[in-house]
């Protein structure tokens, strides 16, 4: 959940304050909802600005969670993505986009993510200058 506070940071600097209109989504990898926060801050923000999108991904949701998967990104009856953040976005984004290789990324998380994002980034031809990074954990 740590990746969440700076990231709403970052969103609420680019909506709120800056009003942009490019098309921005917000992928959240976690294990399970007990480290999912500020979700009704996010949701906010889908709702008020229709170039925002908000996506979870859970790699071990507990029973408890009750989660229940999303279809695509297009689903609004699901909770959201089963498995780890990259895979999800390479799956159910990356390889339906026209042109992966124009998008920006920034991202923020423990090591071994940002190296498979990283990867991933370099799979999908994205260039460097496209692809920025906070590392948790260093």
């Amino acid at each position: 959940g740590a990746g969440m506070a700076p990231m709403r940071s970052h969103l609420y600097h680019l909506f709120k304050t800056l009003r942009t209109g490019r098309k921005v989504s917000y992928w959240y990898g976690g294990r399970s909802k007990r480290e999912l926060f500020y979700l009704d801050h996010f949701k906010e923000l889908e709702a008020e600005f229709p170039n925002f999108k908000f996506y979870v991904v859970l790699s071990e949701p507990l029973p408890e969670d009750n989660w229940k998967e999303k279809k695509d990104v297009d689903d609004s009856e699901g909770d959201g993505f089963l498995g780890f953040v990259h895979q999800a976005v390479i799956d159910r984004y990356l390889t339906k986009h026209d042109a992966p290789e124009d998008i920006e990324f920034y991202f923020c998380g423990p090591p071994l993510m940002n190296k498979a994002v990283e990867k991933m980034c370099d799979d999908f031809g994205v260039p460097p200058e496209n692809v920025r990074f906070d590392d948790f954990g260093g």
